[in-house]
């Protein structure tokens, strides 16, 4: 069983910089990063940026990636990781480039060639940053085809590198992504899903109150409605993808565990005492991130709600990913009380 971390690193004034902190305490070194990540079971991480707005772009892809490959190489050792390959802009949802050019000639490639260029033996592939479920579909504003990710995950799969995908998958706004999941015009999920070695689909449930189905929208995120679409992540996508495209690889279908900061409880009386990326719920005087309630035992709640949907369901998934921001002391939070409510570990 591998749990994934997400490792998140900015692009700062011409330098790499990574934004892990424990209980707000910025490391000493990135080696008791790394160690931060192992004391907590997690065996790989996937370095990123957002969907590419925090990772460096000077608008050559060779050169970008060898970049941030040469800075991971020389920075971290002893974890197996993933590499980012970033979509949009720096500081911008600008795209990097234009996908329905296609894959062979874009900015995307020269990334890859970049990072390749970095010999380094704990890398074992990359990561697709772009979340939308939207993508292969008619709706996907950006234009990525099916044909892109298959030319992309060839090319990756020829070098001898895995390819993980995390997609979104629903949200008060269909713009973000829906929950309609069995149809292929709205769920990219089922025809591009089989190009990737592991695909860690995202509930949203921590993060939105309301879910679109078809025929249905601004329905109320449930608990129900988080079981069912875990069962359907469980049940009916492995087979989807493979009714789609059998000749794929083996695509390892999972989900992303999801919390953040909210559960901390940090007091605040105004958005100056919040850590950067925060906000101030002046009524309760805590400081949240981006959990559909500012409580934060509510929000632990939310969070260990994902672990009593893979028991309803008895999944104990052989693979998980996390997203848990940028402080280690959510996992730890959760770890606590996940024992206490559940008698199981969180990670």
């Amino acid at each position: 069983m591998s749990k994934f971390g997400l490792w998140w690193v900015m692009w700062d004034n011409g330098v790499y910089i990574s934004r892990m902190t424990l209980g707000g305490r910025v490391p000493t070194s990135y080696d008791e990063v790394v160690q931060w990540f192992k004391k907590r079971y997690f065996d790989r991480v996937v370095f990123l940026g957002n969907q590419g707005e925090n990772i460096g772009y000077t608008g050559n892809g060779y050169e970008d990636g060898r970049y941030l490959a040469l800075w991971i190489m020389s920075h971290i050792s002893s974890i197996k990781y993933y590499v980012t390959i970033p979509f949009s802009q720096y500081g911008s949802k600008k795209l990097r480039d234009d996908p329905s050019k296609g894959f062979a000639n874009s900015y995307w490639k020269d990334w890859i060639d970049g990072v390749l260029s970095v010999f380094d033996n704990n890398r074992l592939g990359f990561f697709w940053s772009y979340e939308s479920c939207l993508q292969a579909t008619p709706h996907d504003e950006a234009h990525v085809t099916e044909e892109f990710i298959r030319e992309m995950a060839e090319y990756i799969h020829n070098h001898n590198q895995e390819f993980i995908w995390i997609p979104a998958t629903g949200s008060g706004s269909s713009v973000r992504g829906v929950s309609y999941l069995n149809d292929p015009d709205y769920d990219g999920i089922l025809t591009i899903g089989g190009y990737f070695d592991y695909v860690f689909v995202q509930p949203n449930y921590y993060e939105y109150s309301k879910v679109d189905e078809k025929g249905n929208l601004g329905l109320q995120y449930t608990y129900e409605k988080l079981v069912e679409k875990v069962r359907w992540v469980y049940e009916e996508l492995p087979t989807k993808i493979r009714e789609h495209n059998p000749n794929a690889k083996i695509t390892t279908a999972s989900i992303e565990m999801e919390a953040d900061r909210t559960v901390l409880g940090i007091h605040c009386t105004s958005p100056g005492d919040c850590p950067e990326g925060m906000n101030c719920d002046s009524n309760i005087h805590t400081c949240y991130e981006h959990c559909r309630d500012h409580h934060p035992q509510k929000a632990i709640n939310y969070a260990l709600d994902y672990v009593r949907a893979l028991k309803d369901i008895d999944w104990k998934p052989s693979n998980l990913a996390y997203y848990f921001s940028t402080d280690f002391k959510v996992i730890d939070t959760l770890q606590e009380q996940c024992w206490r409510e559940l008698n199981e570990p969180y990670v």
